[in-house]
């Protein structure tokens, strides 16, 4: 089965509206996570390197590292936030248990498993440029 094919299974299989409940469910809680870590990261960096006037993030290349970093490094821990906060909501819980009950592996604990080990791998090297950015006065 091909790329496209599954892409039109799987399209099929999960006609609920309340599909769209993730999107916001998970953008909230990434931008929110980002800014948080972003204005901490921003207050260390300007202690670290004794400068002033920083508004959240250096307007360096450092800067640049450190926001791409945090986008990376809250990717998957926001989706698993999401998949947690969706299931909090009785009837979409209901729809997509309903939904994931037709293909095995689609369940929300198989989802959280597989971001659990995407966070894995994403998280650490967004940690690595965030680390970078902070540390190395560019």
């Amino acid at each position: 089965m091909g790329y496209i094919t599954a892409a039109r299974a799987s399209a099929k299989r999960r006609r609920s509206l309340w599909n769209l409940l993730l999107i916001p469910c998970w953008i909230v809680p990434w931008l929110v996570l980002w800014m948080a870590s972003a204005i901490a990261l921003g207050r260390l960096y300007a202690q670290i390197h004794s400068v002033g006037g920083i508004r959240i993030l250096p307007d360096t290349l450092g800067g640049i590292l450190i926001a791409v970093g945090l986008l990376f490094a809250w990717l998957a821990p926001a989706m698993i936030l999401a998949n947690l906060l969706v299931s909090l909501v009785p009837p979409a819980r209901r729809a997509l248990d309903r939904e994931a009950s037709t293909v095995r592996g689609t369940d929300r604990a198989s989802a959280n498993r597989g971001l659990l080990k995407l966070s894995c791998y994403v998280s650490p090297a967004g940690l690595v440029a965030v680390i970078a950015g902070l540390v190395i006065p560019w």
